[in-house]
């Protein structure tokens, strides 16, 4: 990329930034559907036509839209389309915020820590602890253990999240 070519790309992206809600919506309804008179694109936006002249009228001296008259138009006569600077801008803005959204996809998927069940790290530790008993000779506790971590296992599986278990004896 040349010099010329990056300053372009950072007036179009400051130009874009710059730009009200109202004005966002109406190059991007002219970018989604094509030319229209003012009355249409006022419906388009769900405004009055009084209160989209001006901010097309602010978008047509930044060289964003330009007007084609034509003559016999009930409702008007010029005919609303966007210019090549124009649909540079609504590209800039929706790759900005197609970033923007999956930053924040990201960002929030890594705030979100899904915390172990407490039931489960119990049945985990009334195993190792049956094991050990086995392993130490106690084949009497380590079936307890086993039977306890077994019966949590059974309420878990068959109940909601929510269900109380007993505490553990070693």
């Amino acid at each position: 990329m040349d010099v010329k070519t990056i300053l372009t790309a950072e007036a179009l992206l400051e130009t874009a930034r710059n730009l009200t809600p109202l004005q966002r919506q109406i190059v991007q309804s002219l970018y989604d559907k094509g030319p229209c008179l003012l009355l249409e694109l006022a419906v388009r936006v769900l405004k009055f036509p009084e209160e989209v002249r001006q901010p097309v009228q602010e978008l047509r001296d930044k060289g964003l839209m330009q007007a084609e008259a034509f003559s016999g138009g009930q409702f008007g006569a010029e005919l609303w389309s966007l210019s090549e600077q124009g649909r540079e801008i609504v590209h800039l803005l929706r790759t900005e915020v197609a970033r923007q959204e999956s930053f924040a996809a990201a960002k929030n998927a890594s705030q979100q820590v899904i915390a172990p069940d407490p039931r489960q790290q119990e049945i985990e530790l009334l195993r190792k602890l049956g094991d050990l008993a086995a392993q130490s000779g106690d084949a009497a506790k380590a079936r307890d253990l086993y039977e306890e971590a077994l019966k949590i296992t059974r309420t878990l599986s068959a109940g909601p999240a929510s269900s109380t278990t007993e505490p553990s004896t070693p």
